[in-house]
């Protein structure tokens, strides 16, 4: 009896230190309702015959080289091939800069967006608008790009920001309050780059929107208009030579204006 005890109080011993551990362990990583940690990828290089100069520069981490003066038409392609090879994150580092802010002023402040759906039997067509609430601040929301890694033909890097005393309240508002989560997933053209990954965030909110709603109202909607928060991390990726995107959201449906007649 004596040494069962004895191995039971080994036992418990073991298992508290391992919480004591674990619990330490968690308790030096924030989480997502004060610190964003977000993945974000980018091509290593634009589509050829492509020139582009760098986008401004943001504050992070990773410091892009300078600019180069700008180049005579006729020489912009011999001339962008010499500097890949020179400076062959210069393009990814920006879009990178690009992509970030973006997908981060729908974590941190959320988008609004108006649906008026397509009606063919009212000859009504399709109106759908998505914007941001609070464009992001670079000045107010300092962004920390660490890790970074070349992987395929692309730069990975995760990238840091840290949520304001009232970015976190917002943020406590949309998780305590009973706001449906919808999902959505929608495509954008590869060839108009950052504006491809735009239009297909833009699709896939319109898709959660559009099916969340038909489960909740039998006919057609004359309007909608709401907000929405992103949550989680955002999947981008490339399918069908389409940039193609796996959003959740949290869903504040502010109006809704139905047809008086059928």
């Amino acid at each position: 009896m004596e040494r069962l005890i004895l191995k039971n109080g080994r036992l418990f011993l073991i298992k508290s230190m391992l919480f004591a551990f674990t619990a330490a362990l968690f308790a030096q990583v924030p989480s997502q309702k004060e610190q964003i940690r977000l993945l974000v990828w980018a091509d290593l290089d634009a589509f050829p015959g492509i020139f582009e100069e760098p986008a401004a520069d943001v504050t992070a981490d990773t410091d892009a080289p300078e600019s180069q003066p700008e180049l005579p038409a006729e020489s912009a392609q011999s001339e962008s091939e010499k500097r890949s090879k020179t400076w062959p994150f210069d393009f990814a580092i920006n879009r990178t800069k690009e992509i970030a802010p973006f997908l981060l002023s729908g974590m941190l402040n959320g988008w609004s967006f108006e649906y008026t759906p397509y009606d063919k039997s009212r000859k009504v067509s399709e109106y759908w608008e998505v914007k941001e609430i609070q464009p992001f601040n670079p000045e107010t929301c300092r962004l920390e790009y660490r890790d970074p890694v070349v992987k395929e033909d692309r730069l990975l890097c995760w990238v840091y920001c840290d949520r304001s005393v009232q970015q976190i309240k917002n943020y406590e508002y949309w998780t305590s309050i009973n706001h449906p989560h919808i999902h959505g997933k929608g495509t954008g053209k590869v060839e108009d780059g950052f504006d491809g990954i735009k239009e297909a965030c833009s699709n896939a909110l319109k898709q959660a929107v559009r099916d969340y709603w038909r489960t909740m109202i039998k006919n057609k909607p004359r309007e909608i208009s709401g907000k929405v928060l992103l949550i989680r991390e955002p999947r981008v990726y490339i399918k069908d030579g389409q940039y193609t995107v796996d959003l959740d959201f949290f869903i504040q449906t502010d109006r809704i204006i139905e047809y008086s007649f059928f």
